[in-house]
């Protein structure tokens, strides 16, 4: 499974993501390094067996909008839209490069 689509958050902003692996797979949504977008996929094919991925433009990148005077500490609230979108409960996350501080928020 692999689909690249947007969620339209409250304010009408997109957030660009891509889900790959098994739909009915572990939970985990990856933030990208820098000048990188959804399209970073860090696994193995083989671990896609065993797990949901999802991976999400930070704003600015690929297909989500630019949000200015925005902090870090937005990125958690977007991330819960997409959650809820996803219908997913609970979720993994994982940063790589600079997703790191995004997976930590």
């Amino acid at each position: 499974m692999e689909s690249s689509q947007t969620l339209r958050l409250e304010g009408g902003r997109a957030l660009g993501y891509a889900e790959w692996g098994d739909a009915s797979g572990f939970p985990l949504f990856h933030f990208h390094g820098s000048s990188s977008s959804r399209l970073e996929r860090p696994v193995q094919p083989d671990v896609l067996s065993a797990v949901r991925l999802v991976t999400i433009d930070r704003p600015g990148h690929g297909l989500s909008d630019f949000q200015p005077d925005r902090s870090l500490l937005d990125w958690p609230e977007d991330i819960a839209a997409l959650a809820d979108h996803l219908g997913i409960e609970g979720f993994a996350v994982s940063g790589w490069s600079f997703g790191g501080p995004y997976a930590l928020a």
